[in-house]
C-alpha cells in the first residue's frame, strides 16, 4: 500500500482485473472510488515487482484481507493492531500511508501539489474546485506517472 497511495477500501477491494501490469496501471471505475470518478493509478517498477509475483492462479483479490475468499475486509482494527505489533509503530493507521505519500512528495520532490493531490484522487480539493472543475478535465496521466517514479526513487532511498 505504501507504493500506491490508494484509499484503504480501494486497496482492500482491489481485484486482479483492475491491475493492468502490461500498462503499468491500476484502473478503478467510478463505482470503485470514494468520489465516484474513474481513476488511473500509475504503477512503478517497485509496485509491479511486489505485485506480479503474488498473482494467484485463482481468486480475484490482490490483498486477501478477509478469512472468506474474496470477501470484503471488515476487521480494520484487527488489521491495524497487527501492523502496529509487527512494525512497532504504536499509532499506525492505514490512512497514514496517504499522509506520508503527500508529505514526503511535497518535502522531497518538485512534483506540484495538484499532481500529488490528483494521485490521492481528491475531488473537492482546492485544485479541483470552482470554475476549474467545469473546464479542466485532463487526467495528467503522464505527469502522474513521472510523480510516481519520483515516489519510487524516494521509497528506494529509504531502503
Amino acid at each position: 500500500m505504501i507504493t500506491t497511495p490508494l484509499r484503504a477500501d480501494e486497496g482492500a477491494e482491489l481485484s486482479w482485473d483492475q491491475v493492468i501490469l502490461d500498462h503499468d496501471e491500476i484502473r478503478l471505475t467510478a463505482n470503485d472510488t470514494k468520489n465516484a470518478e474513474y481513476f488511473v493509478m500509475p504503477l512503478t517498477q517497485l509496485s509491479k515487482s511486489l505485485l506480479a509475483p503474488t498473482k494467484p492462479a485463482t481468486g480475484t483479490k490482490v490483498f486477501q484481507l478477509s478469512r472468506i475468499a474474496d470477501g470484503k475486509m471488515t476487521s480494520w482494527s484487527h488489521f491495524a493492531n497487527a501492523v502496529r505489533k509487527a512494525s512497532g509503530v504504536d499509532k499506525f493507521a492505514l490512512h497514514d500511508l496517504r499522509r506520508t505519500f503527500s508529505t514526503l512528495m511535497a518535502e522531497h520532490t518538485d512534483v506540484p501539489m495538484d499532481i500529488i493531490d490528483g494521485l490521492l484522487n481528491h475531488k473537492q480539493s482546492a485544485t479541483r474546485g470552482g470554475v476549474i472543475k467545469h473546464y479542466q478535465q485532463a487526467k495528467l496521466l503522464g505527469k502522474r506517472r513521472e510523480a510516481m517514479q519520483a515516489w519510487e526513487r524516494l521509497l528506494e532511498s529509504f531502503l
